[in-house]
């Protein structure tokens, strides 16, 4: 390096303006200008496809409540105190296995009554009955007896007082027999209505056993011991432990878009949010004739395949297929969720991906649709998994190299 002598002030000016601009200049021993930072680049493996418009089921939504397919609900039939309570919620039970036990003493007494008067009625008939024989006896022997004096009057053999006394004879006979007929068959009523009040003593009396109506597992108990409780009184809620159904509210909107699609046996797609990731394939087992006027909705019931998990209560949607559309569906994979919000990594033309707030719509498969936030030929990460990959560099893959 030349060093420059200069005297005076203006040489001490002269050689700070020339420090000056060797500075700016980046000039020195052995300097050099800085280098740029580089972007960080995606782990290895990131795969990115191109958004294109492709050929989707078109469906309708239906939200709805996962429902026993049969449900029972539990109430007493006759007065009395419940002595014991002999399960809980969440129990299995078994068609005709004890719920609760009524105190029976009194239904039990009253039933001993029934059948004591039930036993005194076929008594009293029996012993009709035999009066009726005799009654009968009786006046078939009056009515030959009198038949013997109309002969003997023809011949003139008997007296008319003697005559009289033997058509006398005959003629009560006959009332005695009638008489003995309709105590036979008042008798007989009796009876019948003793049974009858036997019997529906005998069935209330069997009212203090209160059993389950069928298998399945006890949902709600509403009774404790030492309950006072009467006629209609809800003790228990029973689910029957067959297939769940899933109760889904139609708009009538929708059932006009679908255009007869939805009837019984259609098919329907099923998912559960206490299921993520299943879904189950259902069938249409009965749907309302006509809209509710209040909410203009149709109920229809979905027959749901015996799944582990599936309990009554879930709420879930079903979907029905009415034909196809074309949309931009892109993998599942490729969004995730931050908050309420769901977006992808759309990569640029310089490689670089930039996160992105999308409106997806519902899951078809392995797919969504992108209803909003994407449009066709962006280039996506379809596999970000857990990873931040805003602001980093991410390799195409042969696949999208090729395009």
């Amino acid at each position: 390096m030349r060093v420059l002598r200069m005297g005076g002030k203006n040489g001490s000016a002269a050689l700070l303006l020339a420090l000056a601009g060797m500075a700016a200049a980046g000039v020195g021993c052995g300097g050099s200008r800085e280098a740029q930072p580089q972007a960080e680049q995606a782990p290895a493996g990131t795969r990115v496809e191109t958004v294109r418009m492709q050929t989707v089921v078109d469906e309708i939504q239906a939200p709805g409540t996962v429902i026993a397919g049969a449900t029972a609900q539990v109430a007493a039939r006759a007065m009395g105190t419940v002595v014991r309570v002999a399960v809980r919620e969440g129990d299995m039970v078994k068609r005709g296995q004890l719920l609760a036990q009524l105190d029976e003493r009194e239904l039990a007494a009253r039933r001993s009554a029934a059948h004591a008067g039930s036993v005194g009625g076929a008594a009293g008939a029996e012993e009709a009955a035999r009066a009726l024989d005799a009654a009968q006896s009786q006046a078939e022997m009056a009515k030959k007896t009198y038949d013997r004096y109309v002969f003997l009057r023809s011949q003139k053999s008997v007296s008319q007082q003697e005559f009289d006394e033997a058509e006398t004879r005959q003629r009560a006979a006959q009332a005695n027999l009638a008489a003995a007929r309709a105590r036979l068959e008042q008798a007989k009523a009796g009876q019948a209505q003793a049974s009858s009040e036997a019997q529906a003593a005998a069935s209330v009396a069997s009212y203090a056993r209160i059993t389950a109506p069928f298998d399945g597992r006890v949902t709600r108990r509403s009774v404790e011991p030492g309950t006072m409780i009467t006629p209609g009184t809800p003790l228990f809620t029973v689910e029957g432990s067959g297939a769940f159904q899933l109760e889904a509210t139609i708009s009538s909107e929708a059932m006009g878009a679908a255009a007869g699609a939805i009837r019984r046996g259609t098919a329907a797609r099923v998912e559960l949010d206490a299921l993520p990731g299943k879904s189950l394939a259902g069938k249409v087992a009965e749907l309302e004739a006509g809209a509710d006027p209040g909410s203009h909705t149709i109920q229809a019931r979905i027959d749901l395949p015996k799944t582990e998990g599936i309990q009554s209560g879930l709420f879930g949607r079903a979907w029905f297929r009415r034909g196809e559309r074309r949309a931009l569906a892109i993998p599942a994979t490729a969004v995730l969720e931050r908050g309420q919000l769901r977006g992808v990594f759309v990569v640029d033309a310089g490689g670089l991906a930039q996160w992105r707030v999308i409106t997806a719509g519902p899951r078809a498969g392995d797919a969504l649709e992108a209803l909003s936030g994407l449009n066709e030929g962006e280039q996506i990460v379809v596999n970000p998994g857990a990873q931040d990959l805003d602001g980093k560099r991410v390799a195409a893959s042969a696949g999208e190299r090729k395009k």
